[in-house]
C-alpha cells in the first residue's frame, strides 16, 4: 500500500468520522420527533414506525462502527482493550446491525410500492398493526442468522501499525474469504436488486397513475432515495468482494471503505425526509423552536397518509 493511498484513506476516514458524529444528534432528534408525534397525522402510519425503526439501526450502526472499528485508528483505546477472548463481537455486531438495517430498507420500500400500487388493499387489509409488528421483529431477529456463523471459528485482531486500523480476521482463512464474499453478494446483487426494482416500480407509477399535488417533489425524493441506496449497497458489496479477496492485513483500505459508505448510508434516511419533505421538516424545525405549532398539513402529501 502506497503512502498516498494511506494518507487518502486516512484523511477520508477521519472526514467521514466528523460528519457522522456531527449528524448523529440530528438523527437522534429526527427518532426523537417522529415518537413524540406518532399518535398524530401523519405519523401515526406504518411507514412511519418503519422509519423510526430504521433510523434506530442507523443509530446504533453509527455509533457501533465508530467506537469499535474508528476509535482505534484515532489512539482512543490502548492495545490492551483489545483481548481475543471477544474479537467476534464487534464483527458480529456490525453484520447484525448491518442486516437489520437493510431489512428496514426494503420493509420501507415494500411499504412504498403497495401504497402507490394498491392504495385500498394497502390502508384497509395489508398494513395493520399487527403486520407491521411483525415485520419489526423479523427486522430485528433475522440478521441474528447472518451473524450466527462468525461464532462457529476462532477471529483475531490484527493491528495495522501505519494506519493504526484494527481488522477482525478469522482465524480460518477460507471461512473468512466466503463468509465475506457471501455477504457481497447479498449487499451489492440481491438487497440492491430488491430494492432497485421497488423503487424503479413505484416511480414509474407516480409519473404514470398516481395523482399527487406536487409529483415533481415525491419523484425526486423517490428517485434520490433510490439512487443513493443503489450507490452504497453497490458500494458496500464490492468493498466487502475486495476485502474477501484480500489477504486481512492489507485488507483495512477496504473496510475503511465501506465503513465510509455505511457512513452515507446510515444518514441518508433522516437526510433526504428532512431536506424534501415539508411536514417533517416543519416538525423537526418546531422541536427546535425555529417556530411554533399550527398544525401539520399533508394535503399536498398524500402519500404520507398510508
Amino acid at each position: 500500500m502506497t503512502n498516498v493511498v494511506l494518507d487518502v484513506a486516512i484523511t477520508i476516514e477521519y472526514i467521514s468520522t466528523v460528519i457522522s458524529l456531527v449528524c448523529l444528534p440530528v438523527n437522534v432528534l429526527f427518532v426523537y420527533i417522529l415518537c413524540v408525534e406518532r399518535n398524530r397525522p401523519p405519523y401515526n402510519t406504518p411507514f412511519f414506525r418503519l422509519c423510526i425503526h430504521l433510523s434506530i439501526a442507523d443509530i446504533l450502526m453509527e455509533v457501533f462502527s465508530t467506537l469499535f472499528f474508528k476509535f482505534p485508528s484515532f489512539g482512543v483505546f490502548p492495545d490492551n482493550f483489545y483481548k481475543e477472548n471477544w474479537s467476534v463481537v464487534p464483527i458480529a455486531g456490525m453484520q447484525y446491525l448491518a442486516h437489520a438495517q437493510a431489512f428496514g430498507i426494503i420493509f420501507i420500500a415494500v411499504n412504498r410500492f403497495t401504497a402507490v400500487h394498491y392504495p385500498i388493499k394497502h390502508r384497509q387489509q395489508w398494513w395493520t398493526p399487527t403486520v407491521t409488528k411483525w415485520l419489526l421483529v423479523i427486522q430485528w431477529v433475522t440478521p441474528v442468522l447472518f451473524m450466527a456463523p462468525l461464532f462457529f471459528t476462532d477471529f483475531k485482531f490484527l493491528f495495522d501499525r501505519s494506519s493504526g486500523s484494527v481488522i477482525f480476521a478469522a482465524s480460518d482463512a477460507r471461512f473468512h474469504k466466503s463468509y465475506f464474499f457471501a455477504m457481497a453478494i447479498v449487499n451489492g446483487v440481491f438487497i440492491n436488486s430488491i430494492v432497485l426494482l421497488l423503487y424503479g416500480a413505484i416511480f414509474v407509477r407516480v409519473h404514470t397513475h398516481v395523482v399527487v399535488r406536487k409529483p415533481g417533489e415525491l419523484a425526486l425524493r423517490l428517485a434520490l432515495s433510490a439512487f443513493i441506496i443503489f450507490i452504497c449497497y453497490l458500494a458496500l458489496g464490492i468493498f466487502s468482494l475486495l476485502s474477501a479477496l484480500t489477504p486481512p492485513p492489507d485488507a483495512w483500505v477496504y473496510r475503511t471503505m465501506w465503513f465510509v459508505v455505511n457512513d452515507v448510508l446510515c444518514n441518508s434516511s433522516a437526510m433526504v425526509l428532512l431536506a424534501l419533505n415539508r411536514p417533517i421538516r416543519k416538525a423537526f424545525t418546531r422541536h427546535l423552536g425555529i417556530f411554533s405549532y399550527h398544525g401539520v398539513s399533508t394535503k399536498n402529501n398524500s402519500l404520507l397518509q398510508v
